[in-house]
């Protein structure tokens, strides 16, 4: 079974602008991606949870395509969390994955990217396999 980890996430904030990078592992490779936006048009958690799309989208065939529904934080008992929900288009239909992380006391945008892997990661295989 293929496994997507979290390698790291980079946010960069410029007046006006935030931009994240997400790395992420994929078995012995690497997938980076950049996502820039205006600072109002969404928060950097949006922002971080479709880099981490991106990232993901480098891998899967031709004809399957992510569309983040959208990434918000929630505060729960152990602190905030991030929900991600993430729609996939392929050739066979379409189908709706949710994702969940904890911040663990960390940026907001590692828990957006790691909730993006939590909806992915268990059906990349079946993605893959086209």
């Amino acid at each position: 079974m293929v496994r997507l980890r979290v390698g790291g996430v980079r946010v960069e904030r410029t007046p006006g602008r935030v931009a994240v990078t997400v790395n992420l592992l994929h078995d012995s490779t690497v997938l980076t991606a950049r996502v820039e936006r205006p600072n109002g048009e969404s928060g950097s958690v949006q922002v971080a949870a479709e880099a981490a799309i991106a990232a993901v989208g480098q891998v899967v065939p031709p004809g399957t395509t992510f569309v983040l529904q959208g990434a918000l934080s929630h505060p729960v008992s152990a602190g905030p969390a991030v929900i991600a929900h993430i729609l996939v288009e392929t050739p066979r239909g379409q189908e709706h994955l949710v994702g969940s992380a904890l911040g663990r006391g960390g940026p907001l945008e590692d828990a957006a990217a790691a909730a993006v892997v939590d909806a992915i990661d268990r059906r990349l295989d079946w993605y893959l396999r086209g």
